[in-house]
């Protein structure tokens, strides 16, 4: 240590100190008069912008769900115009269909449809005379066809089992009304007009029957004219 020795000047020297403080003088001027630019606000893109930066075409979010709501709402309502229209086209079938049953005869496409609804008309009265009355209306429904197929070529054939449908009616129709005549003892008009409304119908057809059609229906005008006969007799005795 003692050979080395103490320097009188350890620290830099003052022309470096000077061409230092230079240096600095000037970086600072050339930065006051050139400031750097502020770092710009960094602000994140909306759904609108990023849609245009993807490539796709920029639509409002409401009118989109307006457009889906309209498009629902126009769906609803055609499908609710198509359910009336279908149920009016079934109900104007059903109606027709009906139309066309109730006048169809023996040999008709549709004649086995008016048949069943006549058994089914039946069998939901509520009570014998009702049951009985339908009976009836359904005989005179047999004479009426029987007059049809007079008239029609190639059904001729077909005129002795719908008398015999007739005549079937017309007995099951009158044991109900026996039930109800003894239950209520009391006369019961109903066969006398049955009889005289298919005298009116069948009469006039008995000339245009072959004989063997014409024994069948006189047999079946017997058995209605038996059925009246005690109503008009007990009638003229209580006069």
């Amino acid at each position: 240590m003692s050979k080395i020795g103490i320097q009188e000047e350890a620290g830099p020297r003052a022309e470096f100190r000077a061409k230092l403080r230079e240096d600095l003088l000037t970086t600072y001027a050339d930065d006051a008069a050139c400031p750097l630019p502020e770092p710009a606000e960094t602000i994140a893109p909306t759904t609108g912008q990023a849609d245009i930066v993807r490539g796709r075409p920029r639509r409002p979010r409401r009118r989109r769900r307006a457009g889906r709501a309209g498009g629902r709402s126009r769906g609803y309502r055609r499908v609710a115009v198509l359910s009336q229209l279908a149920v009016v086209g079934v109900a104007f079938t059903l109606t027709v269909t009906g139309l066309v049953a109730y006048r169809a005869v023996p040999g008709d496409t549709l004649y086995p449809l008016k048949r069943a609804v006549e058994s089914t008309m039946v069998g939901l009265s509520t009570d014998e005379r009702e049951r009985a009355q339908r009976k009836l209306r359904a005989a005179e429904e047999r004479a009426a066809e029987v007059a049809s197929l007079l008239g029609t070529p190639g059904r001729v054939d077909l005129v002795k089992k719908t008398i015999r449908d007739m005549d079937r009616a017309t007995r099951s129709a009158v044991c109900e009304l026996d039930r109800v005549r003894r239950e209520e003892a009391k006369e019961e008009p109903t066969l006398r007009r049955f009889a005289e409304k298919q005298h009116r119908v069948v009469d006039p057809m008995l000339q245009r029957m072959d004989a063997q059609t014409q024994r069948q229906a006189s047999g079946y005008l017997d058995y209605i004219d038996g059925l009246a006969a005690p109503e008009t007799t007990s009638a003229t005795t209580g006069d």
